[in-house]
C-alpha cells in the first residue's frame, strides 16, 4: 500500500510541471505520479518534433523550480511578433529590445521540454513515479482519497491512499467521468492543422499571427535542424477542408500555404509531418472538490490563436503548488475544501480572462463584411503606433499582465 501527500493523476507536461513545482520547494513532502505512457528513454530530435510556446513569466516559473538553466539551449526564442490579416496593409509589430527583455516567449519542443522535466524530477526521492500505470477508481473518505493504481507491465494492483488528489489527465479523462466531474464546451467545427515547415531563410526570431478568411495562421519560430531553418505551423481549417488539405501532396500543400501565408519568411521548401487536433474552448465546472483539484486540459482547454493554453496551464500548476506548499507550512490540511478555495477562486478568474479574450479574438476576425475588416485594418495601424497600447499588448503576450501564481516560493520552502 502507498500513503503520499499528493497523488498526481497524469505525469504529462502539467503534472510533471506541478510535481517538480512542489519538490523543489518541499522535499519532505509525499507525491506519488500515475502516468499511462511509460517513460521514454532519451531518443534522438526530429524534424517533427511538436513544440509548445512559453511565455515570459512561464520561463520565470521554470527557473523558480530549477528548471529553465537546462531549457536554455532547447528553446528557440521569440524576438519579434507580426500581427496582421490577408488583404489587409494594416499590421503590428512588437520586439523586445523595445521592453529590455530577451524574449518576448520562448518556443521548445515537447520532447525535449519533457525529458529535462523527467530528468529533474528523478533528483527527488519524494517523488514516486508509477508508469505504465493508470487510476482504476477513487474512492473519497474524510481525510484522504483511496486510489486503485494497476501498473501495467506487470498487471499488479496497489492500494494509494493520498490526502490530496490532482487531475492531470487531459481533457478526456474517463476517470473524471466516473466522479462526474462536468464541463462547459463550445465547438468551433475547426481543427488546428500542424506541422513544421522548412524555410528557405531563417526567421530570425519573428513569430507570425496571420488571419486569413478560415482563422488564423501562426508560424512560430523553432531551432535549426541539421542546418534546416524551420517554423512550427498552427494552420486554423475548417472542418470542411481538412481531408483536402491532408491529402495534399507536400508540393501543392505548400502551395496552398504559401499563398495564405504569404512569404515573409521567404519561399516554404518543405513540409514535415501533418497532424491535426479538433478546436473548442472548455471549462471544467468544478475545479475543486474536497481533496481533490483539477489541472491543465481537465480543467480548461481554449483556441491557439495566441499560444496561450500551456501557459495558462502552468500558472494553474504553480498556483496550486503555492497553495499546497504555504497549506502544509501553516501545519494546515492540504485537501481541506476551505483551504483549496482560494487557488480555484484566483484559477477560474485566470481562465475566464484567457478563454474571452482568445474567443473574442477568433470572433472578431470572422466576420468578412467590408467595414468591419476595415475596422480591423484600422485597429492594427492604431496599435502599431500607439507605445501605451503595443506596452499593454507585449505584457500580455508575455504573460506579465496576470496575477502571478508565485515565482518565488522561498517563504513556504521547506527543502
Amino acid at each position: 500500500m502507498i500513503t503520499t501527500d499528493v497523488l498526481i493523476v497524469g505525469g504529462g507536461l502539467v503534472g510533471a510541471s506541478f510535481a517538480l513545482a512542489l519538490a523543489s520547494h518541499n522535499q519532505e513532502l509525499k507525491i506519488c505520479m500515475v502516468e499511462s505512457i511509460e517513460a521514454a528513454s532519451e531518443s534522438q530530435p526530429s524534424f517533427d518534433d511538436r513544440s509548445t510556446v512559453l511565455s515570459k513569466s512561464s520561463a520565470n516559473l521554470f527557473a523558480d523550480m530549477g528548471l529553465w538553466s537546462h531549457l536554455s539551449n532547447l528553446v528557440a526564442p521569440i524576438q519579434h511578433i507580426h500581427t496582421s490579416e490577408k488583404g489587409q496593409f494594416g499590421m503590428s509589430r512588437l520586439h523586445a529590445s523595445e521592453y529590455d527583455v530577451d524574449a518576448m516567449g520562448y518556443v521548445v519542443d515537447n520532447k525535449g521540454l519533457g525529458t529535462q522535466l523527467y530528468a529533474q524530477l528523478k533528483r527527488f526521492t519524494n517523488i514516486q513515479l508509477l508508469s505504465p500505470a493508470k487510476v482504476t477508481s477513487l474512492q473519497v473518505f474524510a481525510e484522504s482519497y483511496q486510489a486503485q493504481i494497476l501498473e501495467l507491465n506487470q498487471q499488479k494492483t496497489q492500494e494509494c491512499h493520498a490526502r490530496l488528489v490532482v487531475m492531470c489527465d487531459g481533457g478526456r479523462s474517463d476517470l473524471a467521468q466516473v466522479l462526474g466531474l462536468t464541463s462547459q464546451a463550445k465547438h468551433y467545427q475547426q481543427v488546428a492543422l500542424i506541422a513544421n515547415i522548412e524555410l528557405q531563410k531563417n526567421h530570425q526570431g519573428w513569430a507570425y499571427e496571420r488571419f486569413a478568411q478560415e482563422g488564423p495562421i501562426a508560424m512560430l519560430p523553432l531551432l535549426s535542424f541539421q542546418g534546416k531553418a524551420r517554423s512550427a505551423l498552427v494552420w486554423t481549417t475548417s472542418t470542411s477542408s481538412l481531408d483536402e488539405r491532408m491529402a495534399l501532396s507536400d508540393h501543392d500543400f505548400l502551395t496552398e500555404l504559401q499563398a495564405e501565408f504569404g512569404h515573409r519568411l521567404g519561399r516554404f521548401k518543405g513540409v514535415g509531418e501533418r497532424a491535426y487536433y479538433p478546436l473548442k474552448i472548455q471549462r471544467s465546472n468544478e475545479l475543486v472538490r474536497s481533496r481533490l483539484a483539477v489541472l491543465g486540459n481537465a480543467a480548461h482547454t481554449l483556441h491557439p490563436v495566441a499560444g496561450q493554453g500551456f501557459n495558462l496551464a502552468l500558472r494553474g500548476a504553480a498556483l496550486l503548488a503555492h497553495n499546497v506548499l504555504a497549506n502544509t507550512a501553516k501545519g494546515l490540511d492540504i485537501g481541506a475544501l476551505s483551504n483549496l478555495a482560494s487557488f480555484a477562486q484566483t484559477q477560474e478568474q485566470d481562465a475566464k480572462r484567457i478563454q474571452a479574450a482568445s474567443h473574442g479574438l477568433v470572433s472578431a476576425f470572422s466576420y468578412q463584411a467590408t467595414p468591419i475588416r476595415l475596422a480591423r485594418n484600422l485597429a492594427n495601424m492604431v496599435l502599431d503606433h500607439c507605445p501605451i497600447a503595443k506596452g499593454s499588448f507585449a505584457r500580455a503576450a508575455m504573460g506579465l499582465d496576470v496575477h502571478k501564481p508565485t515565482t518565488r516560493l522561498n517563504s513556504v520552502n521547506h527543502s
